[in-house]
């Protein structure tokens, strides 16, 4: 089958092995992970091509997905497809979640972070960065240099998928060029 953006959703990663049995811990791209613990099928990109893995056996240990899938026999194989993406059709994905706020990580990504206020546009978004406490957002500067943003109640004020805009109100300093941070 081969890849195509627009008919397949990113819903995470294999992460690492759990156990020696062929388990592993999914990187999740969703807050509500309880909905893919019911896929059946996921699909294993390699290139241009995505491979139908079966679920054997899917559970949670603590706030971790752990699957095992007939692609995958044991530690080995895990350990040779770690970082391997794994995708949804769109459809099955979307109509997983009926909130219409509801966002995946990838769909950040190419959205413009523009300043709420003024309106400014502080760059394009290039990558969602998962940390213990919240994600950040890489993006990089029309000037073109990268730079994080917490992609936090706090900041955020908005994501508009429609518009392709994340609107925030951030610190001085925050931005490449404005007046905190030009004094380092």
């Amino acid at each position: 089958m081969i890849y195509n953006e627009t008919e397949y959703r990113r819903i995470g990663k294999v992460l690492k092995p759990q156990g020696v049995r062929g388990e592993f811990v999914l990187y999740l791209e969703s807050d509500f992970p309880e909905w893919l613990a019911e896929r059946k099928v996921f699909y294993a990109r390699k290139g241009d091509t995505l491979s139908p893995w079966r679920v054997k056996s899917a559970r949670f240990q603590q706030d971790k997905l752990i699957l095992r899938v007939d692609a995958l026999a044991d530690r080995t194989a895990v350990e040779a497809a770690r970082d391997t993406e794994l995708y949804l059709s769109e459809e099955e994905a979307r109509s997983a979640n009926q909130d219409p706020d509801y966002f995946f990580n990838s769909d950040l990504i190419g959205m413009t972070l523009v300043e709420s206020d003024t309106h400014t546009d502080l760059g394009e978004v290039l990558d969602v960065v998962e940390m213990p406490g919240h994600s950040l957002i890489e993006v990089r500067h029309p000037a073109g240099e990268a730079y994080l943003v917490p992609f936090t109640a706090g900041l955020i004020d908005e994501v508009d998928l429609e518009a392709g805009q994340i609107r925030a109100t951030l610190p001085e300093g925050l931005v490449p060029g404005t007046e905190a941070d030009s004094a380092e």
